[in-house]
């Protein structure tokens, strides 16, 4: 691959965002180097040896396939049938959870809003079965409808995760037994599906969606700095709250751009695509009549990330990774670790706040302004590059649990953050495996399946552990807590001389 070249500088050393907009990492346990890394990079290895180009290309790349062609067979017509494979359950008929699958060459049909796969005639005698279910044995074809004859209706993947709350898109194909369509418009590279789940939300834009795009591609060796993100609904469809189709927009240019190999615009939707919106990669007239065909499609991921701890398992290198695109993107170099200390204090408006905060703020700028500024932020007012920048330049974060926290996944390698714990109130259901109440006092960090797997930041919680510690008087998942500075202030200094070279 090619070597991004240029040497215009900015904050901390950074580069220019199209200089770095391609930079990745190197994991301590998993070699996630490509092609792109800047030559201006300044991370070192300290006295590892450097990574190869095939170990890195090897963790996100597949190498080429068996293809040989048998004796007697008839050579068919480059690009004339569908192909797939996918990572996660195939004994199960649906849309099976994490279930992450590559397409080659399916086509998207605008004036149906379906997609077909284009198996060979007479392909039900040589083909492998697509699901092997425990109880209905092999299935054949991505779709399943009782007007069909089938026992359910089913899709093949989902494209957000489940949630009795929200309807859960899935996503499936009509198997067709013939070529694809000779006046096909086409769609080269790598393209994904995406369904907002929680647009206006950081932190399910960021780990929800964007991350699990990541994730699928890693998975299934098909990685690529420039990924074609095509979501299933555009921020305009939010209604008539101008803000928040606004917050939608800023949050898709932040997390879901840079994948994309750029950070300023959201993504075009699939039915804007298929119906001419200008792509790289296309070829062929797309003015919704034609069908618009895949090179490549990625569908599906593990979607949960707060919820399954599981799912986060293993993923830190890929954490990192995204944390190291998204910087980049917005033009901050992420492996230049910051020369002063900077204390950030998240001033979370609503539920879940410091109720204490200006207090906090006095002890915290009392006893380490001579070390480090200070600054504390609701983040509101800022642009995201603003908001990146200031975070991955800060040392020590002290924040309240919820989404609000979700930014600080991007503070610098080494780093601190102090996350605020809750505790449930009586009669509250246990969703992430809070202790029971009846074994005492339980403090809990929300966010923690993410946050145990965010390798390049210590944790460091406050706890709490009883009425005291709560605004109200009384504990629950989304009441005020109050801290006490006689507390946190150790924290805070322990974090620092950790943070000391020695």
């Amino acid at each position: 691959g090619t070597v991004a070249k240029g040497s215009a500088r900015t904050e901390r050393g950074g580069m220019e965002p199209r200089e770095i907009v391609r930079i990745s990492l190197v994991g301590s346990l998993v070699i996630l180097v490509v092609w792109h890394l800047s030559s201006h990079s300044t991370f070192t290895l300290g006295t590892d040896p450097a990574p190869t180009a095939f170990e890195a290309l090897t963790m996100l790349r597949s190498s080429r396939p068996v293809r040989i062609r048998l004796q007697g067979s008839a050579p068919v017509r480059a690009q004339a049938y569908s192909r797939w494979r996918c990572v996660g359950d195939l004994e199960t008929i649906g849309a099976a959870p994490h279930r992450t699958c590559v397409f080659e060459r399916v086509c998207y049909h605008p004036n149906q809003s379906d997609f077909t796969f284009h198996a060979r005639p007479n392909s039900d005698n040589v083909s492998l079965p697509t699901i092997y279910d425990h109880r209905k044995g092999s299935q054949y074809g991505f779709r399943w409808r009782k007007r069909q004859g089938a026992r359910t209706n089913d899709d093949f993947i989902p494209l957000s995760k489940e949630v009795p709350y929200k309807h859960q898109m899935t996503w499936s194909a009509s198997t067709v037994a013939a070529p694809v369509p000779a006046n096909a418009a086409w769609l080269t590279g790598l393209s994904a599906l995406s369904a907002p789940f929680a647009p206006t939300n950081l932190g399910h834009v960021a780990w929800d969606e964007g991350f699990p795009l990541l994730v699928g591609m890693a998975q299934l060796g098909v990685y690529t700095p420039a990924l074609r993100i095509l979501r299933t609904t555009p921020c305009s469809h939010l209604g008539k709250r101008a803000t928040s189709s606004s917050v939608c927009r800023k949050f898709a240019a932040a997390f879901l751009a840079p994948l994309m190999g750029q950070a300023s615009d959201e993504p075009h939707t699939l039915d804007a695509v298929a119906r001419g919106a200008p792509v790289s990669g296309a070829t062929g007239r797309r003015d919704g009549t034609r069908p618009v065909c895949f090179e490549k499609l990625l569908v599906g991921g593990t979607f949960d990330s707060f919820n399954l701890e599981a799912l986060n398992s293993g993923k830190e290198p890929l954490i990192a990774l995204y944390r190291a695109q998204v910087l980049a993107a917005h033009g901050i170099a992420p492996d230049v670790p910051p020369t002063r200390h900077t204390i950030l204090l998240v001033a979370k408006k609503g539920r879940r706040i410091i109720a204490n905060f200006k207090r906090v703020q006095a002890a915290v700028r009392s006893a380490f302004s001579s070390m480090a500024t200070i600054v504390s932020t609701d983040f509101s007012g800022m642009t995201m590059r603003e908001q990146l920048r200031l975070v991955s330049s800060t040392t020590v974060a002290v924040s309240p649990c919820g989404g609000i926290s979700m930014i600080l996944p991007f503070m610098p390698e080494g780093s601190h953050a102090v996350l605020v714990n809750y505790m449930l109130g009586e009669g509250e259901e246990a969703r992430h495996g809070e202790c029971d109440h009846a074994d005492g006092p339980c403090s809990w960090t929300m966010e923690a399946e993410l946050w145990r797997h965010v390798r390049h930041v210590t944790k460091v919680y406050y706890q709490v552990w009883g009425p005291d510690d709560f605004a109200k008087g009384r504990p629950g998942r989304d009441e005020s807590v109050r801290i006490d500075p006689a507390r946190l202030i150790p924290l805070i200094r322990a974090s620092l001389h950790e943070m000391e070279p020695f």
